[in-house]
């Protein structure tokens, strides 16, 4: 406890089914009588074993323990806290002052926080409601909650008089605040640039599991993480939940490592101590005097670590694997503590040998027991031994926190850790600086700030041999990051194989520079850093080969009969390549969604850049609700949500419009942003007027002037807006540009149209309303899979709306689920998915209109079985017939250059906004809430032919933060005499992760009656421009291919044939997602 801090007794009542064994600390303090304050106690203990002696009570007002009772205890305990003051008599005799191994606390505040000796409760005073500990993670929102909780979980909790009477009812009430279920998420929040969870382990006590900047559990579900796991969890990480004030900043020194590439990204994993019974969780027998030096703990309670560790190996490893993906290797897997947490941790490995491969062994109060763990056990033990052992003590333990100081106990402490680490030598094989690490701080302490202090290098030691796991993956690879995915706004690390560049193998390491920007152009962040040498490999590669010098005679001669160690890692490491990994660190900006980059020797004159296209990493972007394609009714539900609209201008930059928030919701305001530079025969016009109206123009018709706004601007970019308020009732906005004097954009006469999502309830909260239901289903077995016909319900709207719909909306899907599929137990991120368009033609050739299906069904199904790529979902939308055209076409088709398709002359088209939008916001949800697909971009795919290879590449275009993988056959880009292509050179913005683009050579004349060489010409050139664009915006290195099949027509036949390879193109990756 904090010296000053007044504290309150505890209010009466909690009655708990658990069992408190009764402490007495003895001593004969000196000074005035310790301030005497009920606080609750949440404790886990074992029955006492046969044998076991019972715990005194000298303290006359203490409560005696009944002999039957439950094994387990919540209970009221009264806390011995100093005087405000401490008078100068406390500072002469060690026996008042408390021990470390229960009160850690730093130098500073050693005088203050003399003794939270613990002692039974007077009969008098009864269970009090516990109150979560305040941690720094918890916001003063949690914090209020969980007092309003306690507080009305206290007026509702039986209490006990002295004459065992009942003072009040109310026990449903007590029943029905009972703490979550074990292993509940209690909350989560962001810390050191990662994530930090605070897990319901048993009742008061909390699993705290910090995880990586850039974790994934899709990441983990293909490499699993590396995991330390230590004791005293609400000592880990911040300072309020310690009573010492002081942390061990674990998130801090574990960040910090791996953004400077000392360590590969691993996880945290922080058990909390049972608080009074922490002594009997740590300890294998009671600690002992220490021969005298530590009278204070001579009632102390031990003989509970077997069952402490049976705990943590069958309930918190297998739950951390399942949930966190952490590793089950031993070598990948460490545990630790500190004091009698520490003795814990040693403990780890002589009674569960091979479970954990490294120990974190700080400050061990090797004292205990009389020493007899040092002089007996650990002797008789036969191994193995953890192949990787930290090891560390301060020289002043003692004496920094207690006075008068015992020098002798000090030296002596040191001593039993060189008996330690020689007993580690002669009977584990370990050898220091190779396996072992032995570190005697001069003046360091027993606190946390000590351990803090040594943390990092003792992380750095631990997880040395960590990087053997990952390079074995990527020792080939010119260059991979830390994180495996980039994510806007968050560190990172390069790393760079000079060895595998044909242009720098020969250059001189100092010289090498990595060039870098991120988003197209390089227009975002970036410069030229140099790069450094690998940190984490350097130092594995220099420990190898110290490894690699013979060792003394005399330890060579030990090593002959040594039993074996576990936890070495296995895996094959160049230690000679690793000399010529370097690495280079950055921050990605909040704004990037990619990053391009090349590499140089400077003034050297010499390039790596891939031939020309640069490399390439696609930036994951963390957005907000509002702008994810998935759940649109979750962000609703939490508000519109405005989100930054910088980012969203960044996002839609290729887009003609915007609007803030994205999902429009009736009765809310409201901002639409307009890129004059996009509006056709306006481009330059500082007169642009908007036209809008709701429900089809039946609603609230108006006139609006734009103006232009502080967005960022570029040669193709310039965004102007305008305000509004949508009414309560309305289901979509239509509206139209103008300068008021006869020239118009209205979308060839379609008008531009966004649809509006219900109005907000009383609450503020949008209530939950099914866009697009389901109104039947039909399943039935297709391609070794089940295909699923769902007929969707219509779409609501008013009446204009209705007729509409009627022509244009989406009326059925045709899902298609691979073998083995299971909604109920999807992979992690949810099963990957492809969006197809003209779902009649995909799967039956009865169905399709020329009688020949895309056989997409058993194209995947194929793929998947044979292992090639991973179990995903095909999702196929059935096209809206004679309105097909408008739905595909962001604006009517034309007859082509020359008039070579006079039969399409009054074709509809400028609705393909407005299919999108019903896809994302309607379609989409509802597929992955039935059939749990992935919402992750990098999982999720749109394809199309013809008309909807034009809907692909405008996907591509407008919503690649939706979709990252984009397939368009034979795209008729002969509509509007080319002008797609011009909307294609104009686009400055993000693009997808990969493009697949095909065509034939005679796409016009194979379905026809007549040759047309110049018009199959056309159309090759068409594409070719098409996939030329692409590859100068930045769809260079193995991102876009585009094949050109000889010979080959515009249908259906020619789009299945080269199906297999653009799967496998597109869909490969699927399998480090």
């Amino acid at each position: 406890m904090h010296q000053g801090r007044s504290l309150k007794p505890c209010s009466p009542g909690w009655p708990s089914r658990h069992r408190f064994h009764p402490v007495t600390f003895r001593g004969d303090p000196a000074g005035p009588a310790p301030l005497r304050v009920a606080m609750p106690a949440a404790i886990a203990v074992e029955s006492p074993a046969a044998g076991a002696r019972p715990q005194a009570v000298d303290d006359a007002a203490a409560v005696q323990p009944t002999a039957n009772r439950s094994s387990t205890a919540t209970a009221t305990v009264v806390l011995e806290l100093p005087p405000a003051t401490p008078p100068s008599s406390l500072t002469t005799t060690a026996d008042s002052l408390p021990s470390a191994d229960t009160l850690n606390v730093a130098p500073a505040a050693a005088a203050a926080a003399t003794a939270n000796n613990v002692v039974s409760a007077p009969s008098g005073i009864t269970h009090a409601v516990p109150l979560a500990p305040a941690t720094s993670e918890t916001s003063p929102q949690d914090a209020t909650t969980a007092a309003s909780a306690a507080a009305a979980a206290a007026a509702a909790v039986v209490v006990t008089d002295a004459d065992g009477g009942s003072a009040s009812a109310g026990v449903e009430a007590a029943a029905a605040a009972a703490p979550p279920a074990p292993f509940t998420r209690v909350r989560s929040s962001p810390l050191a640039g990662g994530q930090l969870d605070v897990v319901q382990w048993r009742e008061g006590r909390m699993l705290r599991i910090w995880t990586p900047p850039g974790y994934s559990l899709s990441d983990a579900a293909r490499e699993p993480y590396p995991v330390l796991y230590l004791n005293d969890g609400q000592n880990l990480y911040g300072d309020m939940p310690t009573l010492s004030g002081q942390s061990w900043h674990a998130a801090e020194a574990a960040a910090g490592l791996i953004a400077g590439g000392a360590l590969p990204p691993f996880v945290v994993v922080g058990i909390d101590h049972a608080g009074a019974m922490r002594s009997y969780d740590y300890l294998p027998y009671e600690p002992g005097t220490a021969n005298g030096l530590r009278p204070d703990a001579a009632e102390w309670p031990g003989g509970g670590v077997d069952a402490y560790l049976r705990s943590v190996v069958d309930e918190i490893l297998p739950y951390t694997e399942r949930a966190y993906g952490v590793s089950s290797e031993p070598s990948l897997r460490c545990f630790g503590g500190s004091s009698f947490g520490g003795i814990c941790a040693l403990c780890a490995a002589t009674r569960h040998p091979g479970v954990f491969g490294g120990l974190l062994v700080e400050s061990p109060s090797l004292w205990f027991g009389e020493e007899r763990m040092l002089r007996e056990e650990m002797p008789a033990f036969p191994g193995p031994w953890p192949a990787r052992m930290f090891l560390a003590m301060g020289t002043q333990e003692y004496s920094g926190i207690r006075s008068p100081p015992q020098p002798t106990f000090d030296s002596h402490l040191v001593a039993l850790t060189h008996q330690l680490a020689a007993l580690l030598e002669s009977r584990g094989g370990l050898r220091r600086g190779e396996g072992l690490e032995v570190e005697v701080e001069e003046g360091a302490t027993h606190t946390e700030a000590a351990w803090a202090g040594r943390l990092p290098r003792a992380l750095g030691f631990l997880g040395r041999h960590w990087w053997r796991r990952t390079m074995a993956r990527r020792r080939d690879q010119l260059y991979f990051t830390v994180p495996r995915k980039l994510r806007a706004g968050q560190p990172a690390v390069l790393f760079f194989n000079q060895a595998r560049s044909a242009a720098l193998a020969d250059r001189p390491r100092d010289s090498i520079q990595m060039a870098y920007g991120f988003n197209v152009d390089w227009c975002v962040g970036g410069g030229t850093t140099h790069m450094m040498p690998a940190v984490g490999l350097t130092a594995l590669r220099n420990e190898m080969a110290a490894a690699a010098q013979p060792p003394p005679p005399a330890a060579a001669a030990a090593a002959q009969d040594l039993p074996n160690i576990v936890g070495d890692a296995t895996d094959p490491f160049d230690a000679a390549g690793a000399s010529a990994w370097l690495q280079a660190a950055f921050t990605v900006p909040p704004e990037a969604y990619e990053m391009h980059l090349a590499f140089t020797d400077g003034a050297g004159g010499s390039w790596d850049n891939n031939a020309g296209c640069n490399f390439y990493v696609r930036v994951k972007m963390d957005l907000s609700a509002e702008q994810r394609s998935h759940p649109v009714e979750l962000a609703m539900r939490e508000g519109p949500a405005w989100g930054d609209v910088q980012d969203i201008a960044h996002k839609r930059s290729g887009s003609n419009y915007f609007t803030t928030p994205e999902v429009l919701v009736a009765g809310e305001p409201a901002v639409l942003y307009v890129n004059r530079r996009r509006v056709r025969g306006l481009e330059t016009n500082p007169n642009l007027r908007l036209h809008f109206g709701f429900n089809g123009w039946q609603l609230a018709g108006q006139e609006a002037c734009l103006k232009p706004t502080s967005l960022w601007r570029g040669e193709h970019i310039d965004w102007w807006s305008a305000t509004m308020t949508i009414p309560p009732d309305a289901t979509d906005l239509s509206f139209a540009l103008t300068d008021g004097h006869g020239t118009w954009d209205n979308n060839h006469g379609n008008n531009y149209v966004c649809p509006v999502k219900s109005s907000r309830g009383a609450g503020g909260a949008v209530s939950r309303v099914e866009p697009r239901g389901v109104e039947s289903v039909e399943s039935m077995p297709h391609a070794a899979g089940t295909l699923h016909v769902l007929t969707l319900t219509k779409r609501q709207g008013g009446g204009a709306a209705s007729r509409t719909n009627k022509w244009s909306e989406e009326k059925r899907l045709r899902v298609w689920t691979p073998p083995g599929f299971d909604p109920a137990r999807p992979p992690p991120g949810g099963y990957p998915v492809l969006f197809m368009q003209d779902g009649q033609n995909m799967f039956e050739d009865w169905l399709a209109h020329q009688g020949v299906s895309w056989r997409v069904g058993y194209t995947a199904s194929q793929l998947v079985s044979s292992g090639e790529l991973p179990p995903f979902v095909v999702v196929a939308v059935d096209s809206a017939g004679a309105m097909r055209s408008l739905n595909y076409l962001p604006y009517p088709p034309g007859t082509g250059a020359g008039g070579f398709r006079g039969d399409a002359e009054r074709w509809p088209g400028g609705g393909l906004e407005a299919y999108m939008s019903r896809l994302v916001e309607e379609i989409m949800p509802l597929v992955q809430q039935r059939f749990s697909v992935s919402s992750d971009p990098a999982k999720v795919a749109f394809g199309g032919g013809s008309f909807a290879g034009v809907s692909a590449l405008y996907a591509a275009l407008h919503y690649p933060h939706v979709f990252g993988c984009v397939l368009a056959e034979s795209p008729s880009l002969w509509i509007a005499e080319g002008r797609f292509l011009q909307d294609m050179r104009m686009h400055r913005g993000m693009l997808p992760e990969r493009l697949f683009l095909g065509c034939g050579t005679r796409e016009y004349s194979a379905t026809r009656d007549h040759e047309r060489e110049d018009v199959d010409g056309l159309l090759l050139g068409y594409c070719q421009e098409a996939a030329t664009i692409l590859e100068s915006q930045g769809m260079r290195g193995g991102r876009l291919r585009f094949l050109v099949e000889e010979g080959a027509g515009h249908h259906e036949l020619a789009w299945q044939w080269r199906l297999t390879g653009a799967m496998r193109f597109l869909f490969s990756a699927w399998w480090d997602e």
